[in-house]
This record gives structure tokens, C-alpha cells and sequence, in this order.
């Protein structure tokens, strides 16, 4: 067993060889359930992990009990990147001491009380990568680089990704 950065790559390699014999066995799905729990309170039941509280802060009438739906996003894509580069730094040999992947963003919440038009979503996020690594600079620009490649969260937030919804009532 390879390990590098806390990664298996043998695994990764393998799925790799899999994914280029058999594509389609490289489509995976994923999927959430959120239960609102009272007032902007919820919890986002995800896999056999433990809940994921959602809330907003007091200011905004919520209860504070967990980050809010934008936060997670930031959150999301904050966490794919790190995945990206570490996998890509592990598959490279690069040994990664440490990393700390940072996104903001504003948002205009007048738009999203309604008291004037515009979009309520993010127009911008800024990402920041800190690391300390023994690699140099260049493999570094290229370690980050190939993480906003791949990373599946950003290129999602890039795209115009259709949102379907439907409902039923619940008797």
C-alpha cells in the first residue's frame, strides 16, 4: 500500500484503470435530505454520517445552530478543492505538511428580502490556498490549478446546472 498525505493511491490508481476500461461505472450519484426542524433550523441528512445542522445567525431570526445554506456552499466548495489538491499532490508524490483552503464570498441580501431586483447568489468567491509543502512554487501554481479544474463543486457553481423541483403533499 502506497500512502502519501494520508491517501491510498493505490486505490486511486486503481479506480483510474477501472474507470478507463468501463466509463460508465464512473458515474456515481449522491444526494442529501433536508427536514426542517422549526423557525430557519434543519438538518441535512447525508449518508450514515450524523446530521448536518443548518441555521442562519440570530441577527437574520435564526437560532445560530449551525451555519447557514451559503456558508455549507462556501464550505462545499472549500472542501472539494482541498480534496483536489491533496489527491493530486498524493498522485504526484508531493508531501503536503499542511493546507488550509479559504472561500468568501458577499452576497446582497436586499435582493434576497425582496427590496430590490438583482441576484440574490453569489456574483463572485474568492479562494485562497495556504500551504506548506516542500514543493516549489511552480508545482504549487499547478497543484492549485488542477484542483479548480476538477473540482466537481466549482464547476458546478461555473455552469448554468439545471435545478429541477417537484412536490407532494405530505398527508
Amino acid at each position: 500500500m502506497t500512502k502519501i498525505n494520508g491517501v491510498n493511491t493505490k486505490i486511486i490508481e486503481n479506480l483510474v484503470e477501472d474507470y478507463k476500461k468501463n466509463p460508465e461505472e464512473g458515474m456515481a450519484g449522491w444526494s442529501s435530505s433536508v427536514k426542517w426542524k422549526g423557525g430557519f433550523y434543519a438538518e441535512a441528512q447525508v449518508g450514515d454520517h450524523k446530521p448536518v445542522l443548518i441555521d442562519e445567525p440570530d441577527w437574520l431570526s435564526g437560532s445560530n445552530k449551525g451555519p447557514n445554506p451559503v456558508e455549507l456552499l462556501l464550505s462545499a466548495l472549500g472542501g472539494c478543492l482541498s480534496i483536489g489538491f491533496i489527491a493530486t499532490a498524493s498522485l504526484m508524490g508531493i508531501k503536503v505538511n499542511s493546507l488550509e483552503v479559504n472561500v468568501s464570498g458577499q452576497l446582497d441580501l436586499n435582493v434576497f428580502l425582496g427590496l430590490k431586483e438583482g441576484n440574490p447568489g453569489f456574483n463572485e468567491v474568492d479562494v485562497q490556498f495556504t500551504v506548506d509543502s516542500d514543493a516549489d512554487d511552480k508545482q504549487l501554481e499547478e497543484l492549485v490549478s488542477k484542483a479548480m479544474e476538477i473540482s466537481p463543486v466549482k464547476n458546478s457553481l461555473e455552469r448554468n446546472v439545471q435545478v429541477n423541483s417537484t412536490f407532494k403533499r405530505n398527508k
